[in-house]
């Protein structure tokens, strides 16, 4: 979402968000507005001009954001004093970025404020049924339940979905932190989302044709775990 009030400029940054490979789901002037496409959509992001139409500025839309929803905001502005900064700071943005910028700018400042965003899910141990990751330059909502399994390959992890392969630059120990408890590690190098299992022996899991090791280290505990569930061999 976007909430700029001046059109012109408005426009420019819907162009190359778009030219980007993101999807702008809304624009508007207000916060009225805002709220309005907020209620509406299932809004993800959100850049907010602190200058805005009405009596109620982005400030207090980022405020509001912050309250009711669980998506980061990045600030757009073309003031950058000391007040204006103190007063964006406190409503806990992921980024604060000063007009006029260029298109590099605006790509550098989602692409951190999504790290940031992921990071600090993580370390609160958030409810979040999602998190984001890079994918053809652009940040991809990925759904927990989505993911299949998860497998180590030296400097990334490749985490396959139900609908396609991601790779993301993280280490297994600290991506199980992430997931859910029907996420289950069968092997220092994989980790095996539970609701996906179609089968498994002493040795492997199999999901569909792929068969996914269980190690010595996790046999105990992995086994227990799928004997106590429904799974059918």
């Amino acid at each position: 979402m976007v909430v700029e009030d001046e059109y012109i400029t408005q426009k420019t940054i819907s162009v190359l968000l778009t030219e980007m490979g993101y999807n702008v789901i809304g624009t508007a002037m207000n916060a009225n507005e805002a709220i309005e496409i907020l209620n509406e959509n299932n809004v993800e992001f959100a850049l907010l001009d602190i200058t805005i139409q009405g009596e109620k500025d982005g400030i207090w839309l980022a405020n509001y954001i912050t309250e009711k929803y669980t998506i980061p905001h990045v600030f757009l502005t073309a003031y950058s004093d000391d007040i204006t900064i103190k007063n964006a700071i406190a409503t806990n943005p992921y980024g604060y970025l000063i007009k006029p910028f260029q298109k590099a700018d605006l790509f550098s400042s989602i692409e951190i404020a999504l790290l940031n965003f992921n990071k600090q899910n993580t370390n609160a141990k958030t409810e979040s049924d999602f998190i984001y990751i890079k994918h053809h330059e652009v940040f991809e909502k990925v759904t927990l339940d989505s993911i299949v399994y998860v497998e180590s390959q030296k400097n990334y992890l490749l985490i396959i979905t139900d609908e396609k392969e991601y790779r993301f630059r993280c280490t297994i120990t600290e991506f199980i932190t992430k997931l859910p408890d029907n996420f289950i590690k069968t092997h220092k190098g994989f980790i095996v989302n539970k609701e996906k299992i179609q089968g498994f022996n002493a040795n492997f899991i199999t999901i569909g044709t792929i068969k996914i090791p269980i190690s010595k280290t996790h046999k105990e505990e992995v086994l227990q775990l799928l004997n106590n569930s429904k799974i059918k061999t």
